[in-house]
């Protein structure tokens, strides 16, 4: 991982030098962090699974449970709140607020999934192409 985020600072740094011949481009950095990004969120991913192994006493928990879990924590997250009887006048701006920046959350996961995606079709796209690559050199050029 450290590794990864090395190459991204030196595409940085090429991308600032303007003399770089194969000068990267916005787009190859910001192609290159949503790889990462999604190297970072599965990384994540396996520490909640380690969270999840050491509070049921580092046991492997049976595939339903899993499943019986999530829809719980699903459930948790997409439950709305509870509406009051009377509208209570001090906190109605609150509320609006809070539905405005659950809003915008909403969106800025959508596009992050969006973005995940293109750069998951990148990915598979280039190593698809590295595949297909076949380097010649001619006889006169190996014989030294």
């Amino acid at each position: 991982m450290a590794q990864k985020f090395y190459q991204f600072r030196e595409l940085c740094e090429e991308n600032l030098n303007l003399n770089a011949h194969p000068r990267p481009t916005y787009q190859d950095l910001a192609g290159f962090w949503d790889m990462l990004q999604l190297s970072i969120e599965n990384i994540s991913m396996k520490f909640d699974e380690l969270h999840q192994l050491k509070a049921n006493n580092w046991k492997q928990m049976d595939p339903l449970d899993k499943k019986v879990e999530q829809c719980r924590f699903c459930m948790e997250r997409r439950a709305p709140p509870p509406v009051p009887k009377k509208p209570a006048k001090g906190p109605a701006p609150l509320i609006r607020e809070r539905s405005l920046e659950s809003s915008q959350r909403q969106e800025a996961r959508k596009r992050l999934m969006a973005a995940k995606r293109a750069a998951s079709v990148r990915q598979n796209s280039a190593t698809e192409s590295a595949e297909s690559i076949e380097i010649y050199i001619p006889e006169a050029q190996t014989r030294l």
